[in-house]
């Protein structure tokens, strides 16, 4: 078959436009019938002909189904979570009219479990000198956003999750009332969603804090220590670095002393005595 010879989509028999093939594995589907597959649906190259008309058939029954969905609860902004109580099913979609998207409606039975997690992304800000060259302040300023993520684990043939970005308009500081009212939204859809009393279910609430991932039940435990920059006077809330310049926490004295010689000993860090060299 040549380069420009014509091609039929394997789904519908119609003749595939220029541009418009999506490939399979094991042939051709023109991007009509591609725009019927599920949202949350990946890996399209790898999957069969027979695949695809299998999961088009689910969509169409859906489709159908969906003229029933009556949501009791809806919990979002851009991408909304509805939940209909009565027929124990949730769906997800950014849609302004959900129903015309055929969002994939799924059993609360089928739900897996939820994670969420909250990315944050840190900008320096910088300024210019005479020259108009960007240089950094002194001290250092940055601007902070705040990204709610959600992934809802299923149970279904075509795909194994809802992965969507909770947050419209992205807060700036976890201090502030539009990133309380995300992390509000973040728990109503895990209590809704994992409080239900089937086996096992995976859940976990997660959020991101210097880089490393904090479970909900650690960051209980975790003491906030209030600490004043040495270098610029910042007052910080825990952490090890100053949120304004970056200057590392200072290291409170330690007080304690060599056994063999009793020098004392301020540095924490320290494992063998600057007198003495007793290893302590």
């Amino acid at each position: 078959m040549g380069l420009f010879d014509k091609k039929y989509c394997d789904i519908c028999g119609k003749e595939i436009k220029l541009l418009g093939n999506r490939k399979l594995d094991d042939g051709n589907m023109c991007k009509d019938c591609a725009s019927k597959l599920s949202p949350w649906f990946t890996g399209r190259r790898h999957t069969s002909v027979a695949a695809i008309k299998q999961q088009l058939q689910y969509r169409e029954a859906n489709e159908s189904a969906l003229k029933n969905f009556a949501p009791t609860e809806i919990i979002g902004k851009r991408y909304k979570v509805y939940f209909d109580d009565n027929l124990k099913k949730v769906l997800v979609s950014a849609s302004s009219n959900f129903r015309s998207a055929n969002p994939d409606m799924i059993s609360y039975s089928d739900v897996l479990g939820v994670k969420i997690t909250v990315d944050e992304d840190v900008d320096e800000q910088y300024d210019e000198d005479s020259e108009g060259k960007k240089v950094s302040f002194n001290p250092p300023k940055y601007e902070y956003e705040y990204k709610f993520n959600v992934c809802i684990q299923v149970r279904n043939d075509f795909f194994d999750d809802l992965n969507f970005e909770l947050t419209e308009k992205r807060p700036t500081s976890p201090e502030s009332d539009l990133y309380k009212e995300y992390a509000e939204m973040a728990n109503q859809i895990c209590t809704k969603l994992t409080s239900r009393g089937w086996e096992d279910p995976r859940k976990e609430f997660a959020y991101y804090k210097n880089g490393v991932e904090f479970t909900e039940e650690e960051e209980k435990k975790e003491e906030v220590e209030v600490w004043y920059c040495m270098k610029c006077g910042t007052k910080n809330e825990g952490g090890k670095f100053c949120r304004a310049c970056g200057a590392p926490k200072p290291v409170a004295e330690v007080n304690r002393f060599c056994p063999e010689c009793g020098t004392k000993i301020t540095d924490a860090d320290t494992k063998f005595c600057p007198s003495c060299g007793h290893k302590l």
